[in-house]
């Protein structure tokens, strides 16, 4: 049999535009392409020019119940779902109750049993984090605002989860980062309280999730000193905030309510739920066109709601042909059609309590 000699350059050309999994499988056929693939710059080169599409992870409290789904195929095509295992979590506790606490370059930042996780599901390589002592006294109650976040420092390569806690009004506020590769929270000084509401319209609940994007989280808040809605966004880099101001078409107007921040695609956007009298119901996509300029705002998307379930729709990500996948928060995904329309829809009778859909990129990133 003869021996085929395949150039370095060649092979990395050829295994960059193949899904992760496919590289991970590939990495037990010959010690060369291990080599190649265990390589963080090969990580990066594969995440930057290799296959975009996003994959939703479905969860609940339940761990048993944890899938990951490809949503460009149908809803409805069961082998488009994949049942995770997250034995690394141990048995600590019979019934642990897990959490999404954050996204970012294919790590999925978990919390179960007051315990963080940082988790990569196409490798599954995991670290678990303590929280920080400093942070320990943090309750979920109404009148504490309890922000979190997990994003990606370029400058130093470093994961870094964040925690900011305050009162709603006149409590000190307290922020936290925990630096994976200094694998230690670290407490940010602050120059001044943050005065800030939590948006209540998605879960109901005090507890945000960071949307991370251009290097910083963002949060979807309420600032009570100013009277409006602002996205604050905390910049990993420079360890700076600043506010991205929404349309001013979205205060005051009681049928046309700002819900929910996301990634949709390159860009970072804005749900907005409009009530269009007793029948008609949408939820709009206002895209940030461009993210130094605040009056960008741009409406992207319409999507009509009409005909199913009623309640606080999240697209979540693009799947093909113009077509976004979204969720309720009640166990309902829904895929619309580049037109706005229903295509598909899919109900998962035994979610109750606690059930999370996110998406993110899989990747072969390592801590």
């Amino acid at each position: 049999m003869m021996n085929t000699y395949i150039p370095r350059e060649l092979t990395e050309k050829i295994l960059i535009k193949l899904p992760v999994k496919s590289l991970v499988s590939f990495k037990c056929v010959r010690k060369e392409w291990n080599n190649l693939i265990s390589d963080p710059e090969f990580a990066e080169r594969h995440f930057k020019y290799g296959q975009r599409a996003e994959t939703l992870m479905i969860t609940t409290p339940d761990v048993n119940h944890f899938k990951s789904i490809n949503p460009i195929k149908s809803l409805h095509d069961e082998s488009s779902y994949q049942s995770l295992s997250l034995s690394f979590l141990g048995h600590r506790h019979p019934k642990p109750c897990v959490q999404i606490k954050g996204s970012c370059r294919g790590f999925l930042l978990l919390e179960s049993c007051r315990t963080l996780y940082l988790w990569n599901p196409s490798t599954g390589q995991n670290k678990m984090i303590q929280w920080s002592s400093n942070v320990s006294f943090i309750t979920r109650g109404d009148s504490l605002l309890f922000c979190h976040g997990l994003g990606y420092d370029p400058r130093t390569k470093d994961y870094v989860v964040v925690v900011i806690s305050f009162a709603e009004y006149d409590s000190p506020s307290h922020m936290e980062c925990f630096s994976v590769k200094e694998n230690a929270w670290i407490h940010i000084q602050l120059a001044a309280d943050l005065h800030y509401k939590s948006c209540k319209f998605w879960t109901g609940r005090n507890n945000l999730t960071g949307t991370f994007f251009n290097n910083a989280l963002h949060w979807f808040v309420y600032n009570y000193e100013a009277y409006m809605h602002v996205v604050l966004a905390f910049d990993l880099v420079g360890r700076t905030f600043s506010e991205i101001h929404v349309p001013n078409e979205f205060e005051y107007k009681m049928y046309c309510q700002p819900h929910a921040l996301n990634v949709v695609g390159e860009s970072l956007c804005l749900c907005v739920t409009r009530e269009m009298g007793q029948v008609e119901a949408s939820i709009q996509i206002w895209e940030l066109k461009q993210y130094t300029d605040h009056t960008s705002w741009t409406k992207t998307n319409t999507l009509i709601i009409n005909d199913i379930w009623f309640g606080l729709f999240l697209p979540i990500c693009n799947a093909e042909n113009g077509c976004i996948v979204g969720s309720d928060h009640a166990g309902v995904l829904v895929k619309w059609n580049q037109d706005g329309e229903v295509e598909e829809q899919r109900s998962f009778d035994y979610i109750r309590d606690g059930y999370q859909v996110t998406a993110y990129r899989e990747t072969l990133f390592t801590i």
